[in-house]
């Protein structure tokens, strides 16, 4: 019954929005409902050179990403996080505004998006990672994500049982690359588990250093980035971890240690204002979250839940709509419009 009434709407959800796209019923919402800033995450512009290897979820073709930002720039702003933030908190009137996102800190950032930002007269918020950024670490998803594609989901959940005693029941059997993933994030020692992956990359060949070469910024290209007049850059904690599995202690240590080497490896104006929560749904983080980021000297913090943000929105708890290579413009329109949140009754 919860999945027949998940597709109904998502039916009817689809249906208002190419409605408020292909009438005047979006502009009408949006000229008559309050200013707000939708704020759009992805990760990669698509480059098999450059990203290749990469989930196609988390990448957005150049043409589409064009697109989509210059549709968008007829009725709205295109601004930085920050930005947006500090206009719909000053209460000076103006369109209603988009900041595209991307997380980690992909090579593509720099070589592909800046340019095609440029062109179009566009901004973007960049969260880098800075485990993988500035110490050069791979981080244990992209070491699973190497095995997977060397081994296959279920022989490396079996290898990965024998090394994981505390998952281990639920590792055997695990057929799905989706499933390990699960494990692996929720359910396994993240030490332990990060420990384990790079000895298997070694073991069959790979060089950790080597994979993050090719898909993270390096240092210069980090700073290179920064210096751009599009580009707004925000922290993404150290090593990407479940932060609501944390001790406060700890998720300070790593959302104030990202903080502080991003701000040791560019230009103290260039570190920006804005926080990424990893993964970013409500049981990724908590209150401690929050307040973490607030003293790593975060002025917001976003998440992975939908919608769009308001001047009373919590700063420390964003909205954001993800952007890729599946995602439908009458459907961004109507996000950025007010429409969909019309619909949700919100």
């Amino acid at each position: 019954m919860s999945a027949l009434k998940h597709r109904l709407k998502t039916t009817l959800l689809g249906a208002w929005a190419r409605l408020a796209w292909h009438t005047p019923l979006g502009k009408l919402v949006d000229g008559r409902t309050a200013r707000r800033l939708l704020i759009l995450y992805g990760h990669c512009v698509d480059d098999p050179s450059l990203n290749g290897e990469l989930h196609a979820d988390m990448k957005i073709g150049a043409g589409q990403l064009e697109e989509i930002l210059k549709a968008l720039a007829k009725r709205f702003d295109l601004v930085t996080i920050s930005e947006g933030m500090e206009r719909l908190q000053s209460g000076a009137p103006g369109r209603s505004m988009v900041a595209l996102s991307m997380d980690d800190g992909y090579r593509d950032n720099l070589l592909r998006l800046v340019p095609l930002l440029e062109s179009v007269g566009a901004k973007a918020t960049v969260f880098l990672e800075a485990g993988a950024v500035v110490e050069r670490r791979l981080p244990w998803l992209h070491a699973l994500g190497w095995l997977d594609g060397k081994l296959g989901a279920e022989p490396l959940a079996k290898r990965l049982a024998n090394d994981l005693p505390e998952v281990r029941e639920a590792l055997l059997g695990c057929a799905s690359s989706n499933r390990l993933k699960r494990i692996l994030k929720y359910d396994a020692e993240p030490v332990a588990r990060d420990h384990v992956l790079m000895e298997l990359v070694t073991e069959h060949g790979g060089e950790p250093r080597e994979i993050v070469d090719r898909l993270y910024l390096s240092l210069e290209e980090a700073r290179r980035l920064a210096a751009s007049e599009c580009i707004e850059i925000g922290g993404h904690t150290v090593n990407h971890p479940v932060l609501a599995r944390l001790r406060k202690a700890d998720q300070l240590a790593e959302i104030a240690g990202g903080a502080k080497q991003l701000r040791g490896a560019l230009e103290p104006a260039q570190t920006g204002a804005v926080f990424a929560y990893p993964y970013g749904r409500a049981w990724d983080f908590n209150g401690g979250s929050k307040e973490a980021a607030a003293e790593a000297a975060y002025t917001y913090a976003v998440t992975t839940h939908d919608g769009v943000n308001r001047k009373g929105t919590d700063p420390f708890a964003l909205k954001r709509v993800p952007i890729h290579g599946g995602s439908k413009l009458h459907r961004l329109f109507a996000e950025a419009s007010g429409s969909l949140e019309l619909f949700r009754g919100s």
